[in-house]
C-alpha cells in the first residue's frame, strides 16, 4: 500500500494553497461585480450570477478546507483542478451574457462584459464561450473536490493491491508517482 503521511507543501504547491483561497473570493466577486455595474435585468441571468459564484465558494472551501479541517494539506491534484476551475471562473466573468441597460433599447447593444469593453462584435461570443466555460469551472471543481475529501481521509487513498501490480506498466508508467502513493 501507499504512504500516507503528507510532506509540506512548497514552492509552487504553498503558493498554489494559499493563493486559491484568495482566488476563490475574488472570481466569486468577478462573476457577480460586472452583471450589478453594467446593470443586470433578467432573471435567468440573476440566478445564474448568484448559482455560479455559490458553486465557486463551495468547491474552494471543499478543496482547500476539508483537508486542512483534518490537519492535512490538500493535494497536488486537487489543488490543480481547483486552478482550473478558477481560470474558467475568470472566463465565466468576462462572458457571461445577460440583458444589461446597455441592451434595453435594441439587440445591437452589449449583453456581456467583453462586449460592453470591446463592442457589440463581441456579443455573440458571450454564451458560446461562457457556457462551456461554466460546465468545465463546475465539473472541475467537483473532480478537484472529490479528490481532496478522499486524499484527505484516515489512513490517505485507498488503493488495492492489483493496483499497486500494474502501476508503471504500459504507456502510462508514471501514474500514482506522487508522494502519496510511493512504496
Amino acid at each position: 500500500m501507499g504512504v500516507s503521511e503528507q510532506s509540506v507543501p512548497t514552492g509552487l504547491h504553498k503558493v498554489a494553497i494559499y493563493g486559491g483561497w484568495a482566488a476563490t473570493f475574488i472570481l466569486a466577486a468577478w462573476i457577480v461585480l460586472p452583471r450589478v455595474i453594467i446593470g443586470n435585468t433578467v432573471l435567468v441571468a440573476w440566478v445564474m450570477t448568484i448559482l455560479l459564484p455559490l458553486i465557486l465558494i463551495a468547491v474552494g472551501l471543499i478543496i482547500l478546507g476539508v483537508p486542512a479541517a483534518r490537519g492535512l494539506t490538500p493535494t497536488k491534484r486537487s489543488v490543480a483542478w481547483l486552478w482550473i476551475a478558477l481560470f474558467n471562473a475568470f472566463i465565466v466573468g468576462l462572458f457571461l451574457p445577460d440583458g444589461t441597460i446597455f441592451s434595453a433599447g435594441s439587440h445591437d447593444h452589449a449583453t456581456s462584459l467583453v462586449a460592453v469593453l470591446f463592442g457589440s462584435g463581441w456579443e455573440g461570443a458571450g454564451s458560446a464561450i461562457a457556457n462551456p466555460a461554466a460546465i468545465i469551472m463546475s465539473v472541475s471543481g467537483i473532480i478537484g473536490a472529490v479528490f481532496s475529501v478522499l486524499d484527505s481521509r484516515q489512513g490517505g487513498p485507498i488503493r488495492t493491491e492489483d493496483e499497486d501490480h500494474f502501476q508503471g506498466q504500459g504507456y502510462f508508467g508514471i501514474l500514482g508517482e506522487d508522494e502519496y502513493y510511493q512504496r
